[in-house]
């Protein structure tokens, strides 16, 4: 069976987080200068795109991404899809019965337009807190979105102070509702607070 790639890919000038770091990307060798090669350089901040946050990201001297449990981004999951356009709320989170162990990403609105080349959407679709408590009580270990940020401070800490990884700004829009398994894998970064990273579908 394929692997569906629900990466959202890195390009210059794409939407970004309003105060962090834009994408810059340039050739700093190339064979049209006539050099032997051609050379490419980046700059970024590591919360855009498809990318992991760590613990760091909202807790201070908390481990970097390079301690991530990769066992919480590799195996079975289950992408859900939410209907409510505003939150991902307790009402709807509920009755998915979430179990302990279990790896979660979250389709909403946000995936039904290309939203990567599109002014920054303060309205974005996200976890509010109940949810994330929630799904933090249940033992989950992962929980992915489809847009920039999964919510706000009260949200993110819900999830990283216990452990529970969190994939930001996935590719869902051409992934059906389900179980799969599920392969990501972020940039070991010394010292970073989240690092991007190449996530993978297979249906089950």
């Amino acid at each position: 069976m394929n692997y569906l790639d629900i990466t959202t890919p890195i390009s210059g000038e794409m939407v970004h987080w309003p105060d962090n770091a834009p994408v810059h990307l340039r050739l700093t060798r190339s064979f049209a200068y006539g050099d032997p090669a051609n050379v490419s350089e980046i700059s970024m901040s590591v919360h855009t795109a498809t990318h992991v946050d760590a613990p760091r990201h909202f807790i201070k001297d908390g481990p970097d991404v390079t301690t991530l449990d990769l066992n919480t981004l590799l195996g079975p999951c289950r992408v859900v899809r939410i209907h409510d356009p505003r939150l991902i709320t307790l009402a709807e989170v509920e009755p998915i019965d979430p179990q302990p162990g279990q790896r979660i990403l979250f389709r909403t609105r946000n995936s039904d337009a290309d939203w990567t080349h599109q002014p920054f959407n303060p309205d974005f679709v996200k976890l509010d807190f109940p949810a994330a408590q929630f799904l933090q009580q249940r033992g989950v270990v992962c929980v992915g979105v489809d847009y920039l940020s999964v919510g706000g401070a009260y949200t993110h800490h819900a999830l990283l102070d216990y452990n529970i990884t969190v994939i930001e700004a996935l590719a869902l829009g051409d992934v059906e509702p389900g179980d799969y398994e599920l392969l990501c894998l972020p940039l070991a970064i010394v010292g970073a607070d989240g690092a991007p990273c190449r996530a993978l579908l297979r249906p089950l």
